[in-house]
């Protein structure tokens, strides 16, 4: 179906623009969410009518969502939940759970469950990188730790940093690896050119049969 965009969105468009999008999309986000309007003759006339309108609530969204990142950005969310031993929910950590803790560092109600993006919904305890989207201008990534407790917050911190190190080392051995084997190459390559020329030179210093009768 064919929206008429009333907020700026990212990858669709500016305020003002007409784009076809899948009519779930329009129905369940852009639509709820005040971001878009059906294409239709007199709903071109409301949007032509309060465009300025349209553009200053976008103006006012994007001031309040830097407030919100600068609150929250490099800080950790810490979610608790009951897990077993291994380490595994008994439930799960949803978007809508996440933004009512990020509401709650926030002291005030900003951030919708249809901010946060998650592949899919969190079932084991551990550090995770989540994307917050509270603008097409404003999009970052918050750091959340599911733990099973608060003394055990710092311990999956280190475990995460630690990880990350290890991989970062074994990146770093890898690429050393690669470029040593290619100098390898390089050098085995020069050795069989030399041998080649050097072959070549002394089957033309060999005199031939004709010359030696």
């Amino acid at each position: 179906m064919k929206v008429i965009l009333t907020a700026r969105v990212s990858n669709l468009g500016q305020i003002g623009d007409i784009v076809e999008v899948k009519n779930g999309y329009a129905k369940n986000f852009l639509i709820p969410n005040k971001k878009a309007i059906c294409q239709t003759v007199n709903n071109q006339k409301l949007f032509d009518s309060k465009k300025a309108e349209f553009e200053k609530a976008n103006e006012n969204a994007l001031s309040l969502a830097n407030q919100v990142k600068n609150k929250v950005f490099g800080n950790n969310i810490i979610i608790i939940e009951n897990a077993s031993d291994d380490g595994r929910l008994y439930g799960s950590v949803s978007s809508a759970v996440i933004a009512t803790k990020i509401n709650e560092f926030l002291k005030e109600k900003i951030v919708e469950k249809t901010s946060v993006f998650l592949s899919k919904p969190i079932k084991d305890i551990g550090v995770y990188s989540i994307k917050i989207d509270l603008h097409s201008d404003v999009v970052f990534n918050l750091k959340l730790v599911v733990s099973r407790s608060e003394s055990e917050v710092d311990a999956l911190i280190k475990a995460e940093e630690k990880s990350k190190r290890q991989s970062s080392q074994d990146d770093t051995d890898s690429s050393k690896k690669a470029i040593e084997n290619n100098s390898g190459e390089d050098l085995q390559d020069k050795d069989i050119a030399n041998e080649s020329s050097e072959t070549k030179k002394k089957k033309r210093r060999l005199p031939s049969k004709k010359n030696e009768e």
